[in-house]
């Protein structure tokens, strides 16, 4: 596993969960887009980073994405089991920054 130099929590849009939203957070490198889709029975994402890549990440809980990468991660925080339809604004997301 990477060493995590940096993990800032990125703030959950203030509006309902529907099956489709996007929102936008600033990080101390930049602003971060994310896109979220409900599909398939699961949550799927896409992040646009500060220098214009676009990134797919895994919604699991506990389960950093990106560790290929020598930048950054994504990682959701929680206790449940499964991150379901309803349960997405329960966790708490997290930006990593990679050693």
């Amino acid at each position: 596993m990477k060493n995590i130099k940096a993990a800032n929590q990125v703030t959950w849009p203030q509006a309902d969960l529907e099956d489709n939203f996007s929102f936008s957070t600033v990080h101390p490198d930049g602003v971060f887009q994310f896109r979220f889709r409900w599909f398939n029975d699961r949550w799927n994402g896409w992040c646009t980073l500060p220098s214009g890549e676009i990134r797919a990440f895994g919604v699991e809980p506990n389960v950093p994405s990106w560790v290929g990468f020598l930048d950054y991660g994504i990682a959701f925080d929680t206790e449940l089991p499964v991150i379901d339809r309803n349960s997405l604004f329960t966790t708490k997301l997290y930006i990593l920054t990679w050693e």
